[in-house]
Order: C-alpha cells, then sequence, then structure tokens
C-alpha cells in the first residue's frame, strides 16, 4: 500500500534547448529594433524579455548568461547607431537598459535561490514523511481528536479502510482495556502541550486486538495551546505476546513446584480422608441425620478434589497420545454425557455437520469439548439449546458451539484463557486454560466471541487428519 518516493520538481526535468530558441528569438528582435526604430526602449523590453525567461528556465545559471547577453546586444546596438545625432539620448537609454537588465538579473537570481530552497526543503519534508510512513503507523487529529490523516500503516494493522477512519475519534480503534483514568491522563498530559508515551492495545476492525508504542506530540499555537496532534506508533503486539508467554512460562514452572507438593501433602491425605469418611457413613443407620452431614463433606472432599486436578493437570500438561479420531461421534459421546447430568436435564445439543476425522488424542479432545459444553450450561442457567456444527475445509477442521445465553462481554473474552481468572463464584478459572493449551497441543486454535444473534460462540479450529481414518480404528467410538 505504500506510495513511491516524491521525485523533483517537474520544472528541473525541462530540455534547455526551447529556452535558448526564444532567447535567440529574442536577442534577433532586439537587434532588429535596433536597426529598424528611432533610438528608444523597444530594444530594451526585448532585452528584459529576454533574462525575465530565467523565470521558467531549467538552470539558474541561465539569468547571468542572459544578462550577460542582453549587455552585449545593447552595446552592439551602439555601436550601429554611432553615426546618428542623437548618441547622448542613445548612450544614456542604453546605460538605462544595462541596469535594468542587470536589477531584474539579480531580483530573478535571488528569487530563484530562494525557490530553490522552498523545493528542497519540501523535497526533504516529503523524503522525511516518506521514511516515516513506511516505518511506523502515524495518525494526525484535530485539537478534538478528530483523525485528519492516517498513513497507510494505520489502515493495515487496524484494517479500516482511510475513508472510515477520517473524520472519526480514536474511540474506532478502542479495545476497552485500558481503565479511564489512563485516557484521562493522556488527554491531560497532550492537552498540557507535553508529549505522551506509553503503550496502548487496541481493536482492529475484525475484533482481533494488537499493541502499539505510542508517541503523541502536540503542535502549538503562538499562545502555547496544542491545535493539532501528531500520533507515532509502532506495532509491538508480537513483543507483547512474548512477555505474556515468558510470565506465563514462568507461573507454571513456579506451579509446577507446588503441584508436586499438593500431589504428595494435599492429594493422597484427602483421599484417604474421603474413605475414612465413606466407612464411617457406612457405619450410621439409613435414619440417621448425620449421614447427609457425611453426604456433605464427602461432596465438598469431591470438589476439593477437582480443584486439585485441574491444577495438576494444568501444571502437569501429558503431551497428547495422538490416534485417528471422528470428530462426530466423539461429540455425540460427549452430549450424551452433558445431558445425563440430573443438574443439567433441560439442556439439549443439537449436532449436525460432516463427519470430520483428525488425528489427535480422544480423552484429551472429549475433555476439551465437554469443559466447552459444561460452560454453554452453565452460561444458560440449565436450561436451553446448545448448537454444535462440525465442518471441514481446506486440511482445516472447525467445531463451532453456540449456547443461547446472554453472551460475553467484550473485555471479558479478551481474558478467558488467562489461568486463574474467571467470573464465577465456583471454579479454579483454569477450564479455558487447559482448552486452549489442549487445542494448541494439537496445533490448532480456539477464539471466544459473541453469536450473530447472541449467545456464546466458541470456535475450535484443528488440522484434519492427512489419511482416511479405517473404521475399526476409530478409538472415539467405543
Amino acid at each position: 500500500m505504500a506510495r513511491g518516493r516524491s521525485r523533483a520538481p517537474a520544472d528541473r526535468t525541462r530540455p534547455l534547448w526551447p529556452f535558448l530558441l526564444v532567447a535567440g528569438a529574442l536577442a534577433v528582435l532586439g537587434l532588429a529594433l535596433e536597426v529598424y526604430l528611432p533610438p528608444g526602449a523597444a530594444s530594451g523590453a526585448a532585452y528584459t524579455l529576454l533574462v525575465l525567461l530565467g523565470l521558467r528556465a531549467p538552470r539558474a545559471g541561465y539569468i547571468p548568461a542572459a544578462a550577460a547577453a542582453a549587455t552585449l546586444l545593447t552595446i552592439l546596438g551602439g555601436f550601429i547607431r554611432a553615426g546618428e545625432d542623437q548618441l547622448p539620448v542613445d548612450a544614456i537609454n542604453r546605460g538605462v537598459t544595462v541596469a535594468a537588465v542587470w536589477l531584474i538579473a539579480g531580483l530573478l537570481a535571488r528569487f530563484r535561490r530562494a525557490e530553490d530552497d522552498t523545493r528542497r526543503t519540501l523535497k526533504e519534508l516529503s523524503d522525511f514523511k516518506f521514511a516515516l510512513d513506511q516505518a511506523a503507523i502515524v495518525a494526525i487529529t484535530d485539537r478534538r481528536g478528530i483523525i485528519t490523516y492516517a498513513n497507510d500503516k494505520f489502515c493495515e494493522i487496524s484494517k479500516y479502510r482511510r475513508e472510515e477512519l477520517l473524520g472519526q475519534d480514536h474511540r474506532i480503534v478502542n479495545s476497552g482495556y485500558h481503565p479511564k483514568e489512563f485516557m484521562r491522563d493522556l488527554w491531560r498530559t497532550i492537552g498540557s502541550g507535553r508529549v505522551w508515551r506509553g503503550e496502548i492495545r487496541n481493536r482492529a476492525k475484525d475484533g482481533t486486538y494488537y499493541w502499539v508504542d505510542t508517541t503523541i506530540v502536540p503542535f502549538l499555537d503562538e499562545r502555547g495551546r496544542p491545535y493539532r496532534y501528531l500520533a507515532i506508533r509502532a506495532d509491538i503486539t508480537e513483543r507483547k505476546r512474548a512477555e505474556q508467554e515468558l510470565r506465563r512460562q514462568e507461573a507454571l514452572a513456579q506451579l509446577g513446584q507446588l503441584a508436586a507438593v499438593v500431589a504428595h501433602e494435599v492429594k493422597n491425605p484427602l483421599a484417604g480422608i474421603a474413605g475414612a469418611i465413606e466407612v464411617i457413613g457406612s457405619r450410621l443407620p439409613e435414619t440417621n441425620p448425620d449421614r447427609a452431614v457425611v453426604r456433605t463433606i464427602l461432596e465438598r472432599i469431591e470438589a476439593l478434589n477437582r480443584r486439585l486436578q485441574d491444577v495438576l493437570r494444568f501444571a502437569r500438561p501429558r503431551p497428547p497420545q495422538r490416534g485417528p479420531v471422528r470428530l462426530l461421534p466423539l461429540l455425540r459421546e460427549t452430549a450424551s454425557l452433558l445431558e445425563r447430568d440430573p443438574g443439567l436435564s433441560e439442556v439439549r445439543v443439537r449436532l449436525e455437520g460432516e463427519d470430520a476425522r483428525i488425528a489427535g488424542d480422544a480423552e484429551q479432545l472429549r475433555d476439551l469439548f465437554l469443559n466447552l459444553l459444561l460452560n454453554a450450561a452453565q452460561a444458560m442457567e440449565g436450561r436451553g439449546e446448545i448448537h454444535v456444527r462440525v465442518g471441514c475445509a481446506r486440511g482445516r477442521c472447525t467445531v463451532e458451539i453456540l449456547d443461547q445465553g446472554p453472551g460475553i462481554p467484550r473485555e471479558i473474552a479478551a481474558r478467558v484463557f488467562e489461568p486463574f481468572f474467571t467470573t464465577k463464584s465456583q471454579g479454579t478459572g483454569l477450564g479455558l486454560a487447559i482448552a486452549r493449551r489442549v487445542v494448541e497441543d494439537h496445533e490448532g486454535s480456539i477464539h471466544i466471541g459473541s453469536g450473530p444473534r447472541g449467545g456464546t460462540l466458541v470456535r475450535v479450529e484443528l488440522p484434519a487428519a492427512p489419511l482416511p481414518v479405517p473404521a475399526a480404528a476409530a478409538g472415539s467410538e467405543r
């Protein structure tokens, strides 16, 4: 999309010979006027025009050369008319002509130098703009923040056309990630005439997010008040992603150490406690009210055990044991597990699509889709329909899970895969983090957003199996 570099002004490329032809014609005209007309200013006017051609001549050296030629022609004309009676008047006229010619030549030379300086400055500014546009995301706004200029890189990273950006303010790419105080501080800084620097997360037209290292420079009027702002940005999305991944790896290392302690010091004793409680409960008569207390204790132990299990699975992931998997039977089996849950008896799963085949770990994929279906059912508060669609194209298989819940806010959708982030009153916040890891271990991708008519849409994309899966080997159909 980048435009080519600006070229030198057009008049620098004009050929010289047309000017020399006109100059020769004016010189002949001046001499003819010297011979055939009485002494006067007619020939001086021709010589003046000869010098004035320097305004448009492609070379600045034309002006002094034309002035010198006009001087010689004026002197030559004096010799031609030397025998006439009006010699004193003619000499004065010729002196005035020569003085006028050189005065005009001096003014023209100064004008040409100023013009050359202006052209050179404009060329340098054009080169600076070209270089800046190639290296950075550039936008200019008025004092109200309305975008008046957006370069190609801004359009490219935001995925908006220039016509869609001009006339808008930067709320068009606001991701909602930064608190209001962050933006207020930005405007306070540039509104006071100071330069602001910082990192901002923006949202492109297609809903994806990107990070930019931003410098905003205010242009001040004679009263020291900003009348325009220049924003120069650099795309740092990959750097922020690498930093996030580094933080995640550091957290995982610490979590792995914690998991070893949990497995040894908590999980095993917890299993012993649960076994002892079951023995105690089995010895109580059926009519004893303490049996309800025992059941509650066992339920709490089981819930705690599930949370510990999530932590262990996240901290010590098992590499996928790949094998041939048919998605439709796997999803049908997973949906039946969900519908057999007594607390989700009013949830129905509608499954459609083609029988796509992939190479993956059937157990991990079953846990993955069960987790996503449970999230969808909980979002609908245990009643409604979950629509699951399977498709395959260009070597990629897609599973879309759409619920009838209230949908997911944009700012929450950006964080749902963060470990320990949850909006539920109960839960570890590791379910979707584990789901993303399973998908990534299968060389796929997962995205969560709002459905076209409401609800939450989860899209899982996995690579298709390179070869058809034999019916007898479909490990997910048992």
